[in-house]
């Protein structure tokens, strides 16, 4: 073997070295990132979980301030039957409508970007919701424009559920 021949021997030993690093250190580079994301990803559900847990502790408040609401938003907890008795119990069930639709809404949000640990915290609260407040699909139903197709859904198939089985209580 010559000189020529071993040192192109050693150079493409090298090269060939070179290029098993260099897919090392790409591998080692992804899979950082990889954790990395993860760790993101993680961040914002838990980030996302607090700015609902943050809305949903206001409406806490409010039921906790004003219990005459709580059985407008859940008509198996009344006692009587339901009546918005003044004006101003009205425009709280109202606001409280609100502010329960758009963290539905907000949650729905998360789960569009990838983030659907919040929705699925809310999704069988929301159905509930639905089937036990006449008031609160009424007020969805008078707001359809400001929010979500994905929420006007859920409201639509909760009434098609509830037409389904109207018939049958009935009976």
């Amino acid at each position: 073997m010559s000189v020529y021949e071993f040192l192109s021997v050693v150079i493409a030993a090298g090269a060939l070295l070179g290029v098993v690093l260099s897919l090392w250190l790409v591998r080692r580079q992804v899979m950082l990132m990889n954790d990395q994301t993860r760790q993101l990803r993680d961040a914002m559900s838990i980030s996302a979980e607090s700015a609902l847990d943050g809305l949903l502790l206001n409406v806490t408040q409010l039921y906790l301030e004003h219990p005459e609401l709580r059985p407008i938003f859940n008509e198996r907890e009344a006692l009587e039957p339901l009546r918005l008795a003044d004006p101003e119990t009205h425009y709280r069930a109202c606001a409280l409508a609100e502010a329960l639709l758009d963290a539905v809404e907000r949650a729905l949000n998360f789960e569009r970007r990838g983030l659907s640990e919040p929705a699925d915290l809310l999704r069988e609260w929301t159905y509930d919701s639905f089937r036990h407040s006449a008031f609160l699909r009424g007020w969805l139903d008078d707001h359809r424009s400001w929010y979500s197709e994905r929420l006007t859904a859920i409201l639509d198939e909760v009434t098609a559920e509830r037409a389904e089985t109207a018939p049958t209580a009935a009976r």
